[in-house]
């Protein structure tokens, strides 16, 4: 899961470079997409280094 939401989250800055004319809601919306996959991949990968693949 960690490694799906870095992709996403990848996706979505990708997404924001590409289309540098979108609107002020639209990029805002992308962007905490991005912010908020970036935290979750965090979280979990950090979780998963410490604790070991069972929890």
């Amino acid at each position: 899961m960690g490694l799906m939401a870095l992709a996403m989250g990848g996706w979505a800055v990708t997404y924001l470079a590409g289309h540098p004319t979108l609107d002020a809601a639209s990029w805002a919306l992308a962007a905490a997409t991005a912010v908020v996959c970036f935290g979750f991949a965090a979280y979990v990968l950090i979780r998963r280094v410490r604790r070991g693949p069972q929890h």
